[in-house]
């Protein structure tokens, strides 16, 4: 019996078709689906400002959009061969319906998340993208939240990502079958995941690497070509020592 499509969004959309977005064409950009989907009341909390220095991790607060991009890596970071090809602007014009034709069958946590992406909704975001030479990509995103919900809520989404080792995805009618692999951490820590997916569909077979890590009340996500990702993870990191 063929096992029913779940439709995906908001979170989940990013957790599970976000990996999707430089290799099968999902979106233009993966890290707006949270943002499009993302509900009123996480809206309402984004003036929250950073707590006062001296102040526990546990204590922290969720940093202000405006100021969270100051810590987006940027192609002086990247070094030579990089072009920007997203800038957190670009949310602002993000089809709100753009995942609507995204549905999924054979990964039972992701569709399980699918029922509660409510609950792994951030406070802020915000993402930029950079392409390297003519056929590699790197994705960047930043969240924000207290250090608890953003802890929880990586584990969750990385734990329904990793557990199906293969599962099925359709853009529209076209079918693209995905299989994860769990790699080693970045670095270490609770909260810094790893893992690496390959997609097979009919533009042919792509790999696509996932790296997340928490510092305070942030995280960072990089995904896109492994080699990109692995040398850049450290940098991206650095860059949130300042928040």
């Amino acid at each position: 019996m063929q096992t029913k499509q779940r439709r995906i969004s908001g979170a989940v959309a990013a957790a599970a078709c976000g990996i999707l977005t430089l290799a099968a064409g999902c979106s233009s950009t993966h890290a707006t689906a949270k943002h499009d989907a993302e509900p009123k009341a996480s809206r309402a909390a984004e003036p929250r400002s950073p707590a006062a220095p001296g102040a526990s991790p546990a204590d922290l607060k969720p940093v202000q959009s405006q100021r969270l991009r100051r810590y987006l890596l940027t192609t002086d970071d990247l070094g030579p061969g990089y072009t920007q090809t997203e800038t957190p602007d670009d949310e602002k014009a993000a089809d709100p319906h753009r995942y609507d034709d995204i549905g999924m069958s054979g990964c039972p946590a992701l569709e399980e998340l699918s029922k509660h992406s409510d609950e792994v909704q951030f406070a802020t975001e915000t993402s930029a993208g950079f392409a390297f030479g003519t056929d590699s990509e790197l994705s960047e995103e930043l969240h924000s939240d207290t250090p608890t919900k953003l802890s929880a809520g990586l584990r969750r989404l990385v734990h329904a990502q990793t557990s199906c080792p293969t599962y099925t995805m359709t853009s529209g009618s076209t079918p693209v079958t995905i299989t994860v692999r769990k790699d080693a951490a970045p670095t270490s820590g609770p909260d810094a995941y790893a893992f690496t997916t390959t997609l097979n569909g009919p533009r042919g077979t792509s790999v696509l690497k996932t790296t997340a890590v928490r510092r305070g009340n942030v995280v960072v996500m990089l995904v896109g070509a492994p080699a990109l990702v692995d040398r850049h993870i450290e940098a991206a990191v650095a860059k949130l020592s300042s928040v």
